[in-house]
């Protein structure tokens, strides 16, 4: 080699180690990976004048990715853009396939460009020599190629060019793998692949700045699975898990590109929904998601169980301007709408906040109540539809509060739900009701509601037990009565507490019936001791036909399967005698007694040496006279 050729050689390994130097210094500095290969581009072009630069990136999936070619426009590299990688796929696709350098000296006639020769031969584009570019561990992710604009192959120099970039381009590729990997980790939900709060963090201010430019609005939905607690707590954590993964993958469905979706903790989701111009867009965003939602879920061993979604509603730009202000206004129409007692979807609105402010508050206070004695038991007598006789009392739960007095049981027993009370509560009123059974005539019965949150609870069978033994009461005096909305995950837990207690002696009545989501399956579902009609039933009877054959349904439903039916809420002799005339066996209701504290009914529990000589059916038609308007509420 002679000395001019030596020293072109030299200079040319300067200048790769300059490059090179140059781009590991990017690299090191966070530069963006398609960045850094417009550079390396750029620079290999210095180099390789009559070359044209182009670095691919190959996902996980084995897809092409188009990172930089700076002298190719834009829709060229568009096309081939999430093509996956195979033999015939041009000099790149192939190279990365094949994991050895493609040499095509003839786009037009090589069968492998056959696909895409038409858009390089427009731009001029006559060869292309493509070569893999590998991981430290021999993977191939991309491709380094140069196209000629002769047919042609390349030289020695341009190979010595290649061979250096191929080395830099994997160590580049390699470092954005990895602090993607790290990225990823960080702005992750692990367990359902959406995105966390550190995402939503980053994406807002972008979907944000978006919408402002175009004058649209952004929605915020807080989505919120209903009853999630007590499935995961009775199911296991295992398809608790899989119930989320469920849920996230049918609002991923339902999610456009341009929406950001963030599992926020538990079973808490927002979604981020951007290009919708009108509220109505929003609104249809939020019917649709609470269907996909509410359909039935697969889970472990062929359990199928019914989600149920409420969500809350703030919007961009008249609820606020940032992601907090719109996050906590979300929330603040999230617990109106789980304050309904109903899955629905709310907007957002100033007055809530008032609400939200009170709801706190009183949830504060009745985790308290017990402890300061602000909770009392009434008693409300049940009795037999044909007699008259006093058969037994359903204890009630009042609450006095100190500042604002009667509190109805409708408002603080949810509240009681919500911050955890619930369960010490239910002991109170369980423990109170016996104690005074305890004192009656053996032949008078006590029944006794229970929560969701009770019955779900592992240990509420032994509390029962427990309270029995404590108190000596006959456990065939006890009935422990529940709504259907115990069934709605089917869970077997809470079907494991029930036949513990009826194993124990204890009677079950399924409360409300008819209001639920499948009375008929839930009559399957467990051998009910007793069936109660919903008062709005009885309270319509006599003058709605079809509150009447609702009732006539329920009864005979219950003659057929053998079991006593006791209608609530019977406030009027024509009540009565319908009731009667279709053979309702027992009756509750202002009719009969309201409910009052059980010094009240003295006569009825007191032993039987100091009861008054009144029967049961007297005092019952005195009671009837006291009636005041409306029912009680249970």
């Amino acid at each position: 080699m002679s000395s001019r050729k030596r020293s072109e050689s030299r200079k040319v390994d300067e200048r790769l180690r300059d490059l090179q130097q140059d781009v590991l210094v990017a690299v090191a500095s966070g530069a963006p990976l398609p960045s850094v290969m417009a550079l390396l581009c750029k620079r290999a072009e210095t180099l390789a004048k009559d070359a044209v630069c182009s670095i691919i990136r190959v996902d996980a999936a084995g897809c092409l990715r188009p990172l930089a070619g700076p002298s190719l426009p834009q829709e060229y590299t568009d096309k081939i853009d999430g093509v996956a990688i195979g033999p015939m796929i041009g000099s790149c696709g192939s190279a990365a396939f094949l994991g050895e350098p493609v040499e095509v000296t003839n786009v037009k006639t090589d069968p492998r460009w056959r696909d895409y020769k038409d858009a390089a031969l427009a731009l001029g584009l006559k060869a292309c020599w493509s070569s893999p570019i590998k991981s430290h561990d021999g993977r191939v992710v991309g491709t380094f190629a140069f196209y000629f604009k002769t047919a042609r192959r390349a030289s020695k120099l341009e190979k010595r060019i290649v061979e250096s970039c191929t080395h830099v381009c994997s160590l580049a590729i390699e470092h954005w793998e990895a602090h993607d990997h790290i990225r990823k980790l960080a702005f992750t939900d692990p367990l359902t692949g959406l995105g966390n709060r550190a995402y939503l963090a980053e994406a807002f201010p972008e979907i944000l700045a978006r919408a402002k430019e175009r004058q649209e609005p952004v929605a915020v939905l807080f989505v919120d699975i209903d009853g999630f607690r007590m499935l995961n707590e009775a199911q296991g954590h295992k398809n608790g898990d899989l119930l989320l993964r469920s849920v996230a993958d049918r609002i991923r469905k339902l999610a456009k590109s341009q929406d950001a979706i963030a599992r926020l903790g538990s079973d808490e989701f927002l979604i981020v929904c951007a290009g919708r111009k009108h509220r109505a867009e929003i609104e249809a965003v939020a019917i649709e998601l609470s269907a996909a939602l509410a359909g039935r879920h697969a889970l472990e061993s062929g359990l199928e169980v019914k989600a149920v979604a409420s969500i809350g509603i703030a919007c961009y730009p008249e609820n606020g301007d940032d992601l907090q202000s719109l996050l906590g206004h979300a929330d603040t129409a999230l617990r109106r709408v789980k304050a309904s007692g109903r899955a629905d979807y709310a907007f957002y609105t100033a007055h809530m906040d008032a609400e939200k402010l009170a709801q706190r508050a009183l949830e504060r206070d009745v985790s308290t109540a017990a402890m300061t004695g602000q909770l009392s038991v009434v008693y409300q007598p049940q009795a037999d539809a044909a007699t008259g006789a006093i058969q037994g009392f359903e204890a009630l739960l009042r609450w006095q509060h100190p500042i604002h007095g009667f509190v109805s049981p409708m408002i603080f027993i949810p509240a009681a739900e919500a911050c955890g009370a619930i369960e010490d509560i239910g002991a109170f009123v369980l423990r109170e009701a016996l104690a005074q059974a305890a004192k009656w005539p053996r032949h008078l019965r006590v029944a006794v509601n229970a929560s969701s949150a009770q019955i779900i609870c592992p240990s509420f069978a032994k509390l029962v037990e427990d309270a029995l033994a404590a108190t000596g009461v006959d456990p065939r005096r006890l009935e422990i009565e529940v709504t259907e909305s115990l069934f709605i995950y089917e869970t077997d837990a809470a079907l494991a507490t029930l036949r513990r207690l009826k194993e124990i002696g204890v009677s079950v009545a399924i409360d409300d019936f008819g209001t639920g989501y499948s009375s008929l399956s839930t009559l399957r579902s467990f051998p009910f001791d007793r069936i109660k009609i919903d008062r709005s039933f009885v309270f319509d009877m006599v003058t709605n036909g079809d509150a009447a054959a609702i009732v006539t349904s329920i009864l005979g439903l219950g003659r057929a399967l053998g079991r006593p039916v006791v209608a609530e809420g019977v406030e009027t002799e024509e009540q009565l005698e319908q009731l009667r005339s279709q053979g309702c066996s027992h009756v509750q209701g202002y009719l009969i007694g309201k409910p009052l504290p059980i010094e009240s009914y003295a006569d009825l529990v007191a032993p039987k040496t100091k009861r008054r000589a009144a029967s049961a059916t007297k005092r019952a038609g005195a009671l009837k006279g006291s009636a005041a308007a409306g029912p009680a509420v249970a």
